[in-house]
């Protein structure tokens, strides 16, 4: 380090470096949930545009790797020109004029079109900053390697400030004009890292690292085939434990990004000078993979089934990137590396969003990801399981078997549990999975049955399969219940829009000269609901569908088409659909809507408390709201144990006094609703309704009513 003395040119140079692959880094995950909510209205919310997305980026990644490894060398300083391409998508945005009969050609050709230059411009800076470090006289004194730390922290910062800073407290105009900015800095910061580095073609050989064979000139191919499997698979499992959350919970960037900040964690964790896989975890992964197992078969939805999810997550991560930090090779081929690295990952993105979707009916990649898990560590052996037999004691034995004997009962209970439920169908596709189940029950002390629509994890629509019962409307829909209570209150000949068919349950309110016409994005949720359920078949009324996003087909309607009722009923899970809930979306339902009509939002909801939400945007658009009371002391199994949530809306508050009569609630002043900003296209607060949910239980376990009257 002495030569550095008077010379402060190398370590500015190593200064600007870090700053690039952090800012770039930055850029790169700023924009992916940009991009992603830039996307999701168009497609409703699906979970697998997210997954698409996660593809797309892992390919571009690959294109950007591929170029600093086959031309970055020989561009030398016209590798700064690249940085004005992206200019082309300035400022950054997305544009629906590209269309296809496929969701998943047209989230690639949008992407395609408005992100893959700066996205893949950006994609160069790590591995074209290591090379330059590498050619320079900077090189001899630091280490390349800790600059992909520094690019994965830059990362995990953005996808953190995004989502609990950005998205929270700016507009979509404001993130995307500040993303721009930022880039612009980061071309100042490109600049002046190469002026100071000179990187040259030829530079002296560094001092070898002595944690490598000083001798080694060639790489075997089995450490490219290693390369490839420790990379391909957390890659393929980030997806998989990405599609299994945002089904159930949600698909917006606070639930994306979770499990990406814990993907780039483990490299951060991994990827540094005496990093690698920790000792433990090495002994320990025959445990790890029956615990992550074990939590794939749970009978019930709980809040720390997908804490344990994402941890044993991060630790598996944990353990494949520390194995491939562990098998680096010499600096020199270090872009061959990164090169693998990201050939794997778009590997594992193409497996869980193009190929499992054809060739599974279910969530099956989660399972078998886990067994090549088990091939990929028992072929590293040697660091870990194998060596614990021999040495340990048979109370270090005897305690690691009761701990899998534990995993494997629970296991298998869960697996008899579920197999007690008689599958008659599944389904998958580009918006999730579908199952049809058949559930033996007690009906008034006479044995009976029902059959489930089963969305993910939650339940959808239920129909009893007495021939003499079918049309008795259950679940959240029954008699007496909420949404029944709107029904009732509008006089024939009615006609309603239902945005989200589900079973088509509703239909059974239909009476003679009504008219029911429902909006499903997803058309393999209409052939469902007419083979395995008869609410549409049956119903008295006329029953319609049209295939479609629910917003922008009724906004596509002509202006003749006045309803008398618009229920919105399309969430996901329990998912907010948010394109759904926001000012625009509400003025769209009112030019459908008749004079005296009602819009009614069903916001049941197992994580997000959504009235406050709704309430503040009929407020400022001067319009009139009451909620339904949830509070119920009815806990038998076919009243669902269901508190139903509804919000209604209409123009005139007399129109609403028939649900206050049956115990609504109206909103008043000093509600939850005036601390909560009304969502807009351009700003949505995920954060409220969760806090507000959060809110609402701990008064409810603590005796305070959940809901007053004013």
């Amino acid at each position: 380090m002495e030569s550095l003395k008077g010379d402060l040119s190398p370590k500015a140079g190593a200064i600007f470096l870090v700053l690039m692959v952090f800012f770039g880094s930055f850029l790169l995950f700023w924009m992916e949930p940009l991009i992603g909510r830039l996307l999701t209205p168009r497609f409703g919310g699906a979970v697998h545009v997210w997954l698409v997305c996660l593809m797309f980026f892992q390919g571009m990644l690959l294109i950007g790797y591929l170029y600093a490894h086959l031309l970055a060398n020989r561009f030398g300083k016209y590798h700064l020109a690249l940085l004005l391409i992206p200019l082309v998508n300035f400022p950054l945005n997305v544009y629906y004029h590209f269309d296809s009969s496929s969701p998943l050609w047209e989230v690639l050709g949008i992407l395609f079109l408005n992100a893959a230059l700066p996205f893949a411009v950006l994609s160069t800076t790590a591995v074209v900053a290591q090379s330059w470090l590498a050619r320079s006289q900077a090189g001899k004194f630091y280490e390349p390697y800790p600059l992909y730390a520094a690019s994965n922290a830059g990362a995990l910062v953005a996808l953190i400030g995004y989502t609990f800073l950005a998205e929270p407290l700016m507009e979509l105009r404001s993130l995307r004009l500040a993303w721009s900015w930022t880039y612009a800095l980061y071309g100042i910061i490109v600049v002046g890292a190469w002026f100071l580095l000179r990187p040259r073609q030829e530079i002296e050989t560094r001092e070898p690292d002595k944690n490598q064979n000083p001798g080694a000139q060639t790489i075997p191919d089995s450490s490219y085939a290693e390369w490839l499997v420790l990379s391909s698979l957390p890659s393929a499992f980030l997806l998989a434990v990405t599609n299994l959350i945002t089904l159930e919970i949600g698909s917006f960037p606070l639930i994306w990004v979770i499990p990406l900040a814990l993907y780039l964690t483990s490299f951060i964790v991994t990827f540094r000078t005496g990093g690698g896989a920790p000792r433990f975890l090495k002994l320990l992964w025959p445990e790890i993979l029956f615990l992550a197992f074990f939590l794939y078969t749970p009978t019930f939805t709980n809040s720390l089934i997908y804490i344990g999810i994402l941890t044993v997550f991060f630790t598996i991560c944990i353990l494949c990137h520390g194995y491939l930090y562990e098998l680096r090779p010499p600096a020199e081929f270090l872009t061959k590396y990164y090169l693998l690295i990201s050939l794997g990952g778009l590997i594992g993105g193409i497996f869980i969003s193009v190929i499992a979707p054809l060739i599974f009916i279910g969530l099956f990649e989660y399972p078998i990801l886990l067994a090549l898990f088990a091939v990929a560590f028992w072929y590293l052996r040697e660091d870990g399981f194998i060596q614990f037999w021999p040495k340990a004691s048979w109370w270090a034995k005897g305690g690691r078997v009761l701990v899998m004997g534990v995993l494997i009962f629970f296991i298998a209970k869960g697996s008899w549990t579920n197999l007690q439920y008689m599958t008659v169908y599944r389904h998958r596709n580009f918006y999730g999975t579908y199952r049809i189940t058949d559930y033996a029950i007690n009906l008034n002390g006479s044995p009976s049955a029902m059959r489930f629509l089963i969305h993910g994890m939650t339940i959808h629509g239920a129909q009893l399969l007495d021939p003499g019962l079918r049309l008795t409307p259950m679940m959240y829909y029954q008699k007496g219940w909420a949404i029944a209570d709107v029904f009732d209150s509008i006089e024939s000949p009615r006609r309603i829009a239902i945005i989200g068919l589900g079973s088509g349950v509703t239909a059974a309110y239909a009476r003679e000269n009504d008219t029911f016409t429902y909006y499903e994005i997803d058309d393999d949720n209409e052939k469902i609901a007419r083979q395995f359920f008869t609410f549409l078949d049956e119903s008295k009324g006329k029953t319609q569908v049209v295939v479609g996003d629910g917003r922008y087909s009724l906004q596509k309607t002509a202006d003749s088409n006045q309803y008398d009722l618009i229920f919105v009923d399309a969430f996901s899970g329990d998912g907010i659909p948010t394109n759904l809930v926001t000012r625009e979306a509400l003025g769209v339902y009112l030019r459908r809507l008749a004079e005296n009509g009602i819009v009614l939002f069903h916001v049941s909801n197992r994580y997000y408390e959504l009235q406050p939400v709704i309430n503040s945007i009929a407020r400022e658009m001067q319009l009139f709201a009451v909620q339904s009371n949830p509070i119920s002391d009815q806990e038998d199994f076919l009243m669902a144990k269901n508190r139903v949530k509804c919000v209604a809306i209409s123009r005139a508050p007399e129109r609403l006094a028939p649900l206050l009569e049956k115990g609504w609630i109206a909103d008043g002043k000093g509600g939850s609703s005036e601390k909560v900003s009304p969502w807009t296209d351009e700003y949505i607060n995920i954060f409220s309704p969760l806090i507000e949910k959060i809110r609402h239980e701990w008064g409810e376990k603590n005796g305070e009513p959940a809901q007053t009257r004013p």
